[in-house]
């Protein structure tokens, strides 16, 4: 019995020994489990943390394209850009936006201010005393005046600005061009066509200045794009920035935008060619018919005059006779009476402008035979904008 207790002793001191060892064996596994996972942690967080020092390549990549956006162009656009395609492509950008900035925000006006005098200078003081009361322009937007003058007429249009428009309320900027200098470019250019429009009237006759619009495209620089034209008998009632909304009616073969004639002017001088023609509509009052224009309105589409064959076909004085003698026109009235014969053939060649941006108030013909259609051509029923007081009339009030 005492063998069998001391047996049994021994087991179980075996067996408490086996556990306590089992069970710091399983301690120390876990305590190098834990090492290795507190090591794993500090390695993790040294090779894998939120500083930007730490990043991956890719990672620092697409950190700095959230944060610094770039303009990525593709590979095929970088490599048509470096050659001389591409440069030419970009050249041709560059001058089309410049030429789409002057042509939006410069607004170009010429005058003839030839001879000084103190009717015309009461006629300069009406009308820039009219524009200037009712102009208006956007901060964008530069107005360009331009006179055809000599010293003493430059010396009094300076005077005038100084004294009543020293501080425009728009961006605004003068040119003036010599008379006889510009008279001088422009002859032997209408030499030809002045020869024939212009021996009747020696008014006309003696300078090729009257003339000028009809070859401007020619004279101004190529950045001046559109240019109206204007006399100076005339006086402003609206803003003058809005004539040019009349050349958004132009096509791009339309050259020129006019108004009619208000009196029976060419009514008389084509009396031979509407003999021997009794249905044409030339020199019938307007809207059935063609009465001719009147130039105290001039818009001019530059541009499209420069490029137009058939416009300038016209510049050649063979061409020009052939019309002048199926019409048997004698002109006296300088480059209406172009416009007018080349109207007559060609008329989507030009914007008829509507009778209020030119109601002239010269009633010169109606005691000459013609008092009963006199009406036909002077009535205006579009709101007056310019009146233009030709033959030295008197202005309403």
């Amino acid at each position: 019995m005492a063998g069998q207790r001391g047996q049994n002793t021994q087991r179980r001191s075996r067996g408490q020994t086996n556990g306590l060892m089992s069970n710091l064996l399983s301690s120390k596994v876990m305590q190098v489990l834990l090492i290795l996972c507190i090591l794993s942690c500090v390695f993790l967080f040294y090779n894998f943390g939120t500083s930007t020092q730490t990043f991956t390549k890719e990672s620092k990549a697409f950190y700095r394209a959230e944060n610094h956006p770039i303009n990525v162009k593709s590979d095929r656009e970088e490599q048509i850009a470096g050659t001389f395609e591409g440069k030419q492509a970009k050249a041709a950008k560059d001058v089309a936006q410049k030429h789409a900035d002057e042509f939006k925000n410069d607004y170009h006006v010429l005058f003839i201010f030839a001879h000084k005098n103190p009717k015309l200078e009461k006629k300069f003081t009406t009308a820039f005393g009219s524009m200037f009361k009712h102009a208006k322009f956007n901060e964008r937007e530069t107005f360009h005046l331009h006179f055809v003058c000599e010293k003493e007429g430059k010396e009094f249009v300076q005077q005038y600005f100084k004294e009543h428009v020293s501080h425009p309320k728009f961006n605004l900027k003068i040119h003036f061009h010599d008379t006889i200098k510009l008279a001088r470019q422009v002859h032997p250019l209408v030499q030809g066509i002045q020869a024939m429009l212009g021996n009747d009237h020696p008014y006309f006759s003696e300078t090729a200045i009257f003339f000028l619009s009809m070859v401007l495209p020619n004279i101004m620089p190529e950045n001046i794009h559109r240019l109206v034209q204007l006399d100076l008998d005339l006086k402003f009632v609206t803003n003058i920035r809005d004539l040019w909304s009349e050349f958004d009616y132009f096509t791009k073969d339309t050259v020129i935008g006019i108004g009619n004639e208000n009196q029976p002017v060419y009514r008389h001088l084509l009396w031979q060619y509407r003999n021997e023609n009794p249905n044409t509509k030339v020199g019938e009052p307007y809207p059935a018919g063609q009465p001719g224009f009147n130039s105290g309105v001039v818009l001019l589409h530059l541009d499209n005059m420069r490029t137009s064959s058939l416009y300038n076909s016209y510049m050649n004085a063979t061409n020009l006779q052939r019309i002048v003698q199926k019409y048997h026109f004698k002109g006296h009235l300088g480059d209406q009476d172009f416009y007018t014969l080349l109207a007559f053939e060609h008329p989507p060649l030009f914007h008829v402008l509507p009778c209020g941006w030119n109601k002239q108030l010269c009633q010169w013909w109606k005691d000459k035979g013609y008092q009963d259609i006199f009406d036909q051509y002077f009535d205006c029923k579009s709101e007056i904008k310019i009146w233009h007081g030709n033959c030295d009339s008197s202005f309403p009030e």
